[in-house]
């Protein structure tokens, strides 16, 4: 790119002081991130939405809100004769504040309105787990991992919703609870996306049924964990994957970066110790001498001791104890083309999660979908919050 360089003798002293006065009136005008709100919003395609609240201890029901009025539309569809309609539910904690009971009561509501039911969830309120079971919900307990049950959890966090021709995946960072809703958290829903709905399902069935073989058909590798959606090169990745490098691989396929417009950002909610972890740490460090901003938001201290004893500058992270997102945002030449995915779900960037855990990543590559990821990242930048010690993950 060629810099042409201002001819400042031709320009007067009251153009200059107009321009400056200007610069100053739009800097003070300009909101701050602290001025913004939690909201919704479609993709321009039509096929995602974005949810997020900005947390900082203050509880926000929009992520509970917008999942209720999902599960209340399929509920009225039934009442109206729609046959057919189910709901598939994987969450790890849910709790009766923060929301938890208005979900258990719209999905009580769906059941007896004909829609079919069924929930997996991991250590929750027995009142929640009684009030379901009471109204003819099928729920299937499971506090640990279904693959792993000495060491991982099941930590997953969607919603699946089946309505006529309508198929959604809600994928959220958040658990139900007074205490996730006063995180930042984010939900990204996709519409209609075949592939991707299906492939959840069957993740779905097998932690119903606490291994990896449904009908005969096992995932037995990391490859059958990981299938692709029909649209947008959409991709589920399904964990635990045992020995993977997955995180790291995704951070490899990035090539080259433009200066000062191509990014890298993150924002985990945990990051340990582990090879695992350093593998990734070593990528970021290797994407910021190629040229890309590489920036790191994470919830508790631990976190940002690791980024830093392992290179990552101090200026490239920020810690935000009230931050539960767990994202990997890319605007960069990635799998040899410029392309922005965004990688979201609830996996954690430990060891753990990856190897022993039940979780998801979901990635999405759509332009208006990352640029709202990006406005989400740099209001969580610049009102940072202090470092959590320990915090849910």
């Amino acid at each position: 790119m060629i810099t042409r360089k201002p001819d400042f003798g031709r320009r007067s002293l009251t153009s200059t002081l107009l321009f400056i006065m200007a610069l100053m009136a739009t800097v003070i005008s300009a909101p701050s991130a602290s001025a913004e709100t939690s909201d919704c919003e479609e993709s321009t395609s039509g096929r995602y939405e974005t949810c997020f609240i900005y947390g900082a201890g203050t509880q926000d029901l929009l992520l509970v809100s917008k999942i209720k009025g999902q599960i209340d539309a399929t509920a009225d569809a039934a009442a109206a004769g729609e046959t057919g309609d189910y709901i598939r539910i994987a969450l790890y904690n849910w709790f009766a504040d923060g929301g938890g009971t208005d979900i258990a009561n719209s999905l009580v509501r769906a059941q007896r309105n004909g829609v079919s039911v069924r929930v997996v969830i991991g250590p929750s309120d027995a009142g929640i787990k009684q009030q379901l079971i009471d109204a003819g919900i099928d729920v299937k307990s499971r506090a640990n991992s279904c693959m792993d049950t000495a060491h991982g959890s099941m930590h997953n966090k969607f919603f699946l919703i089946k309505k006529g021709d309508t198929k959604l995946v809600l994928q959220s960072s958040s658990n139900l609870g007074a205490f996730q809703a006063q995180h930042a958290q984010n939900l990204l829903i996709s519409r209609d996306d075949d592939a991707l709905f299906s492939a959840y399902v069957n993740y779905w069935r097998r932690l119903y049924a606490g291994g990896w073989t449904y009908d005969n058909v096992s995932w037995n590798t990391n490859a059958d964990r990981m299938i692709d959606g029909t649209y947008d090169l959409s991709k589920a990745y399904f964990y635990p994957q045992p020995e993977s490098s997955r995180v790291a691989d995704i951070l490899g396929n990035v090539s080259a970066c433009q200066t000062g417009s191509d990014r890298i950002w993150m924002e985990a909610s945990e990051l340990d110790n582990s090879d695992y972890a350093r593998g990734i740490i070593a990528q970021l460090n290797r994407l910021r001498d190629i040229g890309c901003d590489v920036k790191v938001i994470v919830q508790k201290q631990a976190g940002y001791d690791q980024l830093t004893r392992y290179g990552v500058e101090e200026s490239d992270v920020h810690c935000d104890g009230w931050s539960h997102n767990k994202l990997l945002l890319i605007d960069a030449k990635y799998a040899g083309e410029w392309r922005k995915p965004v990688f979201v779900g609830s996996y954690n960037i430990t060891e753990n999660s990856a190897y022993r855990a039940n979780d998801t990543m979901l990635r999405i590559i759509d332009g208006s979908v990352t640029n709202r990821y990006i406005n989400q990242f740099q209001a969580l930048w610049t009102n940072p919050h202090t470092c959590d010690a320990e915090g849910e993950g």
